[in-house]
């Protein structure tokens, strides 16, 4: 998770002690008021937090987590048995050797890899 943090005193340099080094920390203002500086490093976020200029010389701004990419499936409709779904694998784009894709638990691993989803195939029971 990163964190910015905001002063409204421009470009302010600062000091904290993380884990028992001490860093230099730079707030760079644009506009020569609202300085910024973020970070990932929870260490140094948690050191920031407890120095003596939190909540006087700056303070925690945003809060913003990295977002995960959806994966997105495509779906594929008229294949209605595991013959069809092995004989589609082995078509262009994918080219799967009959090795690759010669049982219904390869066939679905295949489909999981290359994120398809065979709609009209019933799924195979798990032993």
């Amino acid at each position: 998770m990163i964190k910015i943090y905001q002063t409204r005193l421009g470009n302010l340099s600062t000091s904290v002690v993380v884990n028992g080094v001490s860093r230099r920390v730079q707030f760079y203002a644009r506009d020569g008021v609202n300085g910024l500086f973020s970070t990932a490093d929870e260490s140094l976020q948690q050191a920031l937090e407890r120095s003596r200029g939190y909540g006087r010389r700056f303070t925690l701004f945003e809060v913003s987590r990295p977002e995960t990419p959806q994966e997105s499936y495509r779906l594929v409709s008229g294949i209605r048995t595991w013959q069809a779904a092995r004989d589609y694998l082995r078509e262009e784009p994918y080219n799967l050797t009959d090795d690759e894709v010669s049982t219904p638990a390869l066939i679905e691993q295949a489909a999981e890899r290359f994120h398809l989803i065979f709609t009209q195939l019933k799924k195979r029971r798990r032993q």
